[in-house]
């Protein structure tokens, strides 16, 4: 084409409705087919999808419907009831019919193995018991002794079974005497049960040492305003038989020496104590204060079986701790083993004791001693009354123990 010729230009509108029939039919004609066919197949081409086509495309993308769900939820769902049972019933534990099953597979040995272990344990068993019934009976069984009691200077005495508590002699045993300072056993015996600080420490009253020095009541050695621990006046009480102590001890346990005599007698009262009556703490000679030989040996057995005084009641001496009154402290003795040359009697030894007296009482003694590895009780009183024999009840102690050696 040259140039500056312009190209021919097409006849006929760009869109089909508006093209010429004549020339879109003669192209129509030269395919073999008509300008109606034409604008009908342009109509089709470009028309909207029928119900049907739509129906066809969208089922490929329609959500499945119920009866595809189940069969597609059914390959992920969760397993059944039925089907977890099957797949826990591989890891669960065995019931207990099958443990059973199990455990009845264990070998335990044979039938005469077994026989023989229940046989030795029959035999041990059996052995154990018995000994235990022969110390039980050997403990209970009271031993045939035979004591004289007559020979003794005391005019009132009586020997008792440790363990039993049985009267093995008596010499007027269940005769009232006034027991002076073995009045001093049940005061101690009442603090150490009322007081739960034994190493409380305290300091001494002024309010009762006059008295004291009026009465010529024995005292372990304290002053008044004094410091001292609970533990410290109960063996001051007991040993060298302070009174000082034993009136301490009252304010402490009870708040007065009335209140002390009033917990006393309920001790009594509780301990069998029949034909006894308290008036005071330290033993100081008075009508309403009596008792028995046979109920102070009573009081003894029982204030024995509490540690705390088995250990105070068998000590031969204590030293007490440095006080502002006494810096370099002080030691004091049993009034009973002081005046002992030794405690060894006929297959034993004496173990304890505690001595009193009063111009009324006369000498006392209640004493403790070992024979034969058993223990025994003996309590007299009113022995000569004058100070200067002093030894006499202490002798009867020694008379009546050596008797029970050779008997038993």
């Amino acid at each position: 084409m040259q140039q500056g010729q312009s190209r021919p230009r097409r006849s006929g509108s760009r869109y089909p409705e508006k093209r010429d029939d004549t020339v879109y039919g003669k192209r129509l004609s030269r395919n073999g087919g008509s300008a109606q066919d034409e604008r009908t197949f342009r109509e089709n081409r470009y028309a909207r999808p029928s119900q049907d086509n739509r129906t066809t495309r969208e089922s490929r993308y329609a959500r499945p419907s119920q009866d595809n769900r189940i069969s597609w939820e059914s390959r992920y769902a969760r397993p059944s009831q039925d089907n977890r049972t099957t797949r826990e019933s591989r890891y669960v534990r065995p019931s207990q019919d099958g443990r059973m099953s199990r455990r009845k597979k264990k070998k335990h040995g044979s039938p005469q193995g077994r026989g023989v272990l229940l046989l030795l344990l029959a035999v041990v068993l059996v052995a154990a018991c018995g000994g235990g019934l022969f110390y039980f009976l050997s403990r209970q069984k009271v031993p045939k002794v035979s004591v004289d009691l007559t020979i003794l200077d005391s005019p009132y005495a009586v020997l008792v079974d440790g363990p039993t508590g049985q009267v093995l002699a008596s010499k007027g045993g269940g005769d009232r005497i006034y027991p002076a300072s073995m009045t001093k056993i049940l005061t101690v015996y009442t603090a150490i049960r009322h007081l739960d600080n034994l190493d409380q420490t305290v300091t001494l009253s002024y309010d009762y040492f006059d008295s004291l020095y009026e009465n010529d009541a024995s005292r372990a050695g304290f002053e008044p305003g004094e410091e001292a621990s609970i533990r410290d006046l109960l063996y001051g009480a007991m040993l060298p038989s302070g009174a000082e102590c034993c009136m301490e001890l009252s304010i402490q346990a009870a708040g007065s020496q009335e209140g002390m005599v009033e917990l006393m007698n309920q001790e009594a009262e509780r301990l069998g104590l029949s034909d006894s009556h308290f008036s005071n703490v330290t033993g100081l000679h008075d009508e309403n204060l009596y008792s028995t030989p046979e109920d102070i040996a009573k009081l003894l057995r029982a204030a024995l079986e509490n540690d705390t005084f088995y250990e105070i009641f068998t000590t031969h001496s204590y030293t007490v701790a440095p006080s502002a009154v006494h810096p370099e402290g002080f030691t004091f003795w049993s009034t009973m083993f002081k005046n002992m040359t030794e405690e060894t009697v006929n297959g034993g030894e004496i173990l304890g004791g505690k001595t009193g007296y009063t111009q009324e009482a006369g000498h006392c003694l209640a004493s403790m001693a070992r024979v034969n590895d058993r223990s025994y009780v003996l309590v007299t009183a009113g022995a000569a009354e004058n100070p200067s024999t002093e030894l006499y009840h202490i002798n009867d102690a020694f008379l009546a123990y050596n008797q029970i050696a050779g008997e038993e």
